[in-house]
């Protein structure tokens, strides 16, 4: 008798596409209307509804319970007959879970099968879902209805209920495929799945302004809750592939001025906020973000907030369409001179004496594959080594989403390289100098300011054709415009032995134990304790004494690099530990502390009291001792040994311990910036400085009476108590009061302010002497200052040669590379020689030996590694004649010295 009535209840549904619907189940009635059997795990029956809600208000609902051992377990209900899809192909279920999850609803019989799957955003709540089956409208063959609740998930055992499936006809929107990158158009593409909160708060209705950039029918109207930071949820299930579709936009109707905030977070990585100003209120503006820079984080959540940190008030209502997720759009050109000039270029300062002069958009003289258009620009250079054309840029420039400059350049004959100069009021111009690969032709160049791109507010372009030469040559010059960087950014970056890792261009070490734990990643948490693009994501297992293992290829040399220095980005407070291992010294242990949870924090390990051991390992040990209950992610960045703290030389030009050329130039005119400082053969030596190298600072015309340069030392600089004074020798073609600075005081010490001594011996080497007696004892400064000829602005390029930048009454080691001191413990063979020549270094002292010419000019430097007593030098490409071999001891102190001849 049952089966007769189920027989007839069947037939009875599919009578129903007269009526635009079709019940499959409710559970309304006494027993489930469809014979439901669980090949895997348990149907529970019609169970009374936990939480009746505005979505399912039904008194019963179905109860399945999955199996724990299947990922897909197996639940389903067959029809007597096959489901005719040709009206009522859509298909709709109501689900309510304990947990957030996905159903995959599939339909199967003779005639094949169709599938679904949907996300479940939100648990505890009754929630709608409609599978599109129209492609099937005429398959007759299909009886099942089969569902998987939380798929491919092998160890889950939840209840779920479901209610009310049922089918409907077809609307406008039946057999439109998703279009991957929209995730609501609100008509039909509603791709998204929306979370808590946003799945209640957000519904499509008619557009009540369909206007100006949107006339789209249908919209999303967001109710804004309570408080200031009630949001829209988009849940994703799996991590979102940024690396491919990092870039969101929405079109937006608001009613108030304010922030709007889109956030990425869910997954492991640590949430990323992007903000755009609203500014437009009561019409439609499309705003967008680039999220790509953050590909690789395992974000599963994309989340927005109207008027984000400001209390809603009742009926605030908010319009949203068209929210997308696609690759990041490619900015038009800045200049290409087809209308003519797009920026009003000038040479720098309006000299054209001295930095030539634009002749403006002339017909291509040059068009070849590369650039046919029809307008160029014209530059003809002025008699400056450093001749600049510059340009404001009105709008600034966003190098967020395209830091890559490129540049399309006909450089005449004789032209090596074309320097781009982006200028910012706070931060001073940051330089890329490039290549010029082939003359008298069309060629583009390209320009990687990745470096740079957290910088804001550039507002000027400065453009250097062949910068550090002289004539006044002709240059075209066209399609000034943005990209995504191709580049290699580490593509000519010198190796810094001293820098172990920083997870980009400095990746000097191997690593064994937890190297397979460890992955570069772009950094989850960009803010001022660590601006790096990239840094290295560590996960720690499941115990109490795992470590990242690095090794060194020769036992550590801790003599002057003797301070560690790591950030790290821990989730929680935990024990950290730094051990030196290796070797057959005894291992060495020092345990630290995180000192903040939830950002970045440098912690420096002071190891100097283990000078001379040979250890050629270093392990860290993330939460040391103890053991988490699970998997835990840390992030780790800028590994490196530093220098401690100068408390005798500081600068001599002459070891890589005591050279600095980091300077910055400021107030300088077109030579503001880094890059720009040079080293020099010392042009007069005599008894106050008879060293081979020397710094040179270059004065521009038309810069501030405070032009100077500072520098950002590799370690601090320590006033000793009893002699606060710092020497360095100057030479000049004119006396100059020169003062000198003590800034970014190290635990807020102090800055020194202007101290002057007085250079007054024209073109001789004179050592000057600055009073810093009004600074505390054992005061520490990251920075140094120089400032020249204050308060003079020169009339015409000046240049100031210095050396040998040393504290109180210690010295600096003297390379006197013409008048060499022979000594017994250097030897070198064959000599004179002709391709090759062995060093003898019987005792082992020497670590870097040094080549210079006849005139001071280095030609070679190379390290000692390990602890071998002969080096080989090759001598391959010199030219004939006679040089100067020094050798230095581990502290940069020379130990010895020859005159090598090459035949």
């Amino acid at each position: 008798m049952n089966r007769v009535l189920l027989f007839l209840v069947v037939c009875l549904l599919y009578a129903a596409p007269g009526f635009g619907q079709v019940v499959y189940e409710d559970f309304e009635g006494a027993t489930p209307t469809l014979n439901w059997v669980a090949l895997d795990g348990t149907f529970d029956g019609a169970v009374d509804n936990p939480a009746p809600n505005f979505v399912n208000g039904s008194a019963r609902a179905g109860s399945y319970t999955k199996s724990n051992m299947h990922a897909y377990s197996l639940f389903l209900t067959e029809l007597p007959q096959a489901m005719d899809l040709s009206v009522n192909n859509q298909f709709k279920i109501q689900i309510y879970t304990s947990a957030p999850t996905q159903v995959l609803m599939k339909l199967e019989g003779p005639g094949g099968f169709v599938e679904g799957i949907k996300n479940i955003a939100v648990a505890g709540v009754w929630q709608e879902y409609t599978f599109d089956f129209s492609a099937q409208a005429g398959n007759t063959g299909l009886t099942k209805i089969v569902l998987f609740f939380d798929p491919g998930n092998e160890a889950s055992g939840d209840t779920y209920l479901f209610d009310n499936i049922s089918a409907v006809p077809a609307g406008p929107c039946a057999g439109v495929a998703p279009i991957a990158g929209i995730l609501d158009d609100f008509e039909c593409q509603r791709n998204a799945t929306y979370g808590q909160p946003g799945w209640e708060e957000v519904v499509a209705i008619a557009n009540p302004d369909a206007s100006g950039i949107n006339t789209s029918a249908s919209v999303g109207q967001y109710t804004d809750g309570p408080g200031p930071w009630h949001a829209v949820v988009i849940d994703f299930e799996n991590p979102i592939n940024l690396a491919l579709t990092g870039y969101v936009s929405l079109k937006l109707w608001s009613p108030k001025a304010g922030v709007f905030k889109f956030k990425l977070e869910g997954g492991a990585s640590a949430p990323v906020e992007l903000d755009v100003q609203v500014t437009q209120i009561n019409t439609w503006v499309e705003y967008g973000v680039d999220f790509s820079g953050f590909a690789g984080g395992s974000y599963k959540k994309l989340v927005f907030f109207a008027n984000a940190g400001v209390d809603s008030e009742p009926g605030d209502l908010y319009y949203l369409d068209d929210i997308l997720l696609t690759a990041a759009p490619v900015a038009g050109p800045i200049e290409d001179f087809e209308d003519g000039a797009n920026l009003g270029w000038a040479p720098l300062n309006n000299n054209t004496a001295l930095h030539g002069v634009f002749n403006g958009p002339i017909n291509n003289p040059a068009p070849n594959g590369v650039n046919d258009s029809p307008q160029v620009g014209c530059y003809t250079r002025g008699s400056s080594n450093f001749s600049t054309l510059t340009a404001l840029l009105p709008e600034g420039i966003d190098l967020s989403d395209n830091p890559q400059l490129n540049l399309n350049v006909w450089a005449p004959a004789g032209a090596t390289s074309v320097t781009l100069q982006l200028q910012s009021p706070t931060e001073g111009a940051k330089s890329v100098e490039v290549e010029v690969t082939a003359t008298g032709e069309r060629i583009d160049l390209s320009f990687d300011f990745s470096s740079f791109s957290t910088i804001t507010d550039f507002e000027r372009v400065n453009i250097l054709f062949g910068p550090g030469t002289s004539g006044a040559t002709t240059w075209y010059f066209d399609n000034l415009r943005q990209g995504q960087s191709t580049v290699d950014p580490c593509e000519g970056v010198e190796v810094i032995p001293t820098y172990l890792d920083d997870f980009e261009c400095q990746r000097n070490v191997t690593y064994t134990v937890g190297g397979d734990r460890l992955a570069v990643i772009n950094n989850p948490d960009v803010s001022a304790a660590n601006t790096s693009l990239k840094v290295g994501e560590y996960t720690d297992p499941q115990d109490a004494w795992s470590a990242l293992v690095a090794v060194f290829s020769a036992p550590l040399d801790l003599s002057i690099y003797n301070q560690l220095s790591v950030r790290i980005w821990s989730p929680s407070i935990v024990p950290l530990l730094f051990k030196l291992e290796g070797g057959t010294s005894p291992q060495v242990e020092i345990f630290t502390e995180v000192t903040a949870a939830g950002q970045w924090v440098r912690y420096q390990l002071d190891f100097s009291q283990y000078v001379g051991v040979d250890h050629t390992r270093l392990a860290i040990f993330f939460n040391a001792g103890q053991e988490p209950s699970s998997e835990v992610k840390y992030y780790i960045d800028d590994i490196q040994w530093r220098r401690a703290p100068y408390t005798a030389c500081m600068v001599d030009f002459e070891t890589e311990p005591f050279t600095v050329t980091n300077w910055f130039y400021f107030g300088n005119a077109g030579l503001d910036g880094p890059g720009n400082f040079t080293t020099a053969a010392n042009p007069a030596p005599d008894a106050v400085n008879n060293s081979g190298t020397v710094g040179v600072f270059v004065e521009a015309v038309g810069g501030e009476v405070f032009a100077g340069m500072f520098a950002d030392l590799p370690a601090p600089i320590a006033m000793p108590a009893d002699n606060k004074t710092i020497r360095m020798k100057v030479r000049a073609g004119q006396a100059a009061g020169i003062v000198m600075k003590m800034e970014a005081g190290v635990d807020g010490a102090p800055g020194s302010g202007d101290v002057f001594a007085d250079y007054n011996l024209p073109n001789q080497w004179q050592e000057l002497t600055w009073d810093f007696s009004a600074l505390p004892d054992g005061a520490q400064y990251n920075r140094i200052t120089l400032i020249f000829d204050l308060p003079n602005t020169p009339a015409e390029t000046r240049t100031y040669n210095f050396d040998d930048i040393v504290i109180g009454d210690e010295f600096c080691a003297t390379v006197g590379v013409f008048e060499p001191t022979v000594a017994e413990a250097l030897k070198v063979w064959p000599n004179p020689a002709s391709n090759w020549m062995i060093i003898d270094n019987p005792e082992g002292k020497a670590r870097q030996f040094v080549v210079h010419n006849s005139l001071g000019q280095r030609m070679e430097t190379v390290q000692m590694v390990g602890t071998g007593n002969q080096l080989e030098l090759d001598l391959t490409g010199w030219p004939v004649g006679m040089y100067v071999l020094t050798a230095y001891d581990a502290n940069g102190q020379l130990v010895a010295n020859a005159r090598i001849v090459k035949q």
